[in-house]
């Protein structure tokens, strides 16, 4: 039940002009209790601060725009759009006695700027420059853009750096679509953030959640020792890293292919297989437990949401049986299926003990795999061509990130530089992309 306004409120309110009323509005949305942070957003705050505010949880992307004259006015007018759309991007967060509420703001414009770039090696320094640029979660905005010219007409460039906890790779995917849509078009689907938020906090707590929390604990008890380090792991971490970038020619991506389409398996299945295949060989044990990523868009509506979805859940792999390939990737398409029947509980509410001090408490390294870019995209009739941008931080103490092309393999080792040495982190590549040949070998028999 509610009360009118007494009329000397309701007349003090006319006579508020629109741009008072819009403060006055922003001022009651912040004073409403607020939403808590998702499991995953709790994670990311918790390690923004421990690591003194390093861009680890940061997207860096620079992307190309090449064989058309891109309107940067446009694509600036749709970028904001994209904001006004999304309440995630603007979001802010508030920690005040302990607890943190995140803020959804009527308006917050998002940093966008102009800039030139004659090369791409600058166009990712720049990028680069402007994740290191710490964040103000509590003010914000979390989300930058910086539009360039390149050095012909025919070349721009976009880049885009957003905090993690308001934004996930599926997100940067539906901003590249929300920059492209025609004008005429109807405006698409929009899923609150908050809402999405409230449902996985309900399906935690009931029957499916519970079943769920009941499988992860089995996955992760008795969990097999770390990988090897070159110096002793601390209670705590910079999270400084480097990355070790590494190659192979098309017909290995056929070939795994191949060999995943004979056991019935995916492509993601037939690489994790060679993965566990490297780190068995680099760790000494056959038994590995690796996280990996889920878009966490199970539920109707997730997909038209912007914001923090995305899943890091364990995989274990053990028992190769007579440790052919066929046999490996038999075993990673079961345990693959098997997961993601759970792959909407949180990561961070497995009930497991940690294992590995200063590092995420289920696993010591995570593995990548996106073949999003296998199809083209343009953009205002330009190419695409994206770049994850190294930032020189490590979000865990590895992570093995595979990108298969229809014209070759690209990937790359991030490590934590205060655990390994680059001699080390140089032969686990060599294992994983000799692993893949002799994958990709058997595949094509």
């Amino acid at each position: 039940m509610t009360s009118s306004p007494s009329p000397a409120l309701a007349a003090r309110l006319a006579a508020l002009t629109p741009q008072q009323r819009a403060l006055l509005r922003a001022k009651v949305l912040r004073a409403r209790p607020q939403e808590r942070l998702t499991p995953g957003q709790r994670r990311l705050w918790e390690t923004h601060h421990a690591i003194g505010g390093r861009p680890a949880d940061v997207v860096c992307q620079a992307v190309r725009l090449t064989g058309a004259t891109a309107d940067l006015d446009r694509l600036a007018e749709r970028v904001e759009g994209f904001v006004r759309d999304h309440e995630a991007l603007r979001t802010t967060f508030e920690e005040t006695g302990g607890e943190v509420r995140p803020v959804v703001h009527e308006a917050l414009p998002p940093r966008l700027t102009r800039s030139h770039c004659a090369t791409a090696q600058e166009a990712e320094a720049l990028a680069r420059e402007l994740a290191r640029e710490p964040f103000d979660l509590a003010s914000g905005p979390l989300l930058r853009v910086v539009l360039a010219t390149g050095p012909a007409a025919q070349e721009a460039w976009l880049l885009v750096v957003v905090h993690n906890l308001v934004f996930d790779a599926w997100s940067f995917e539906m901003l590249l679509d929300a920059l492209d849509r025609d004008a005429g078009a109807p405006a698409p689907a929009v899923t609150p953030f908050s809402r999405w938020a409230r449902e996985q906090a309900a399906w935690v707590a009931g029957d499916a959640g519970r079943a769920a929390a009941e499988y992860w604990a089995g996955v992760v008890d008795a969990p097999p020792p770390p990988l090897p380090t070159d110096r002793p792991r601390s209670g705590t971490t910079a999270r400084n890293g480097n990355r070790v970038a590494f190659s192979l020619p098309p017909g290995v991506t056929a070939g795994i292919a191949a060999l995943a389409k004979r056991e019935a398996a995916s492509a993601y299945a037939g690489w994790l297989a060679v993965a566990w295949a490297a780190l068995e060989k680099f760790g000494g044990h056959a038994d590995v437990l690796l996280g990996t990523f889920t878009a966490g868009r199970d539920r109707p509506g997730a997909e038209t949401a912007v914001g923090y979805l995305l899943n890091v859940l364990p995989v274990r792999l053990r028992n190769p049986d007579d440790g052919s390939w066929a046999a490996r990737v038999r075993t990673a398409r079961t345990i693959s299926r098997a997961g993601l029947r759970h792959a909407a509980y949180p990561g961070e509410l497995i009930d497991a003990p940690r294992r590995v001090a200063g590092t995420h408490p289920l696993f010591d390294a995570v593995f990548v795999f996106d073949n999003l870019g296998e199809t083209t995209r343009t953009l205002q009739d330009a190419v695409v061509s994206t770049t994850d941008v190294d930032k020189g931080t490590a979000r865990y103490d590895l992570t093995l990130a595979v990108y298969p092309r229809a014209d070759g393999v690209t990937g790359w080792l991030e490590y934590d530089t205060e655990l390994y040495e680059e001699a080390t982190v140089r032969r686990l590549a060599e294992l994983f992309t000799a692993a893949a040949e002799e994958a990709s070998r058997e595949g094509c028999r």
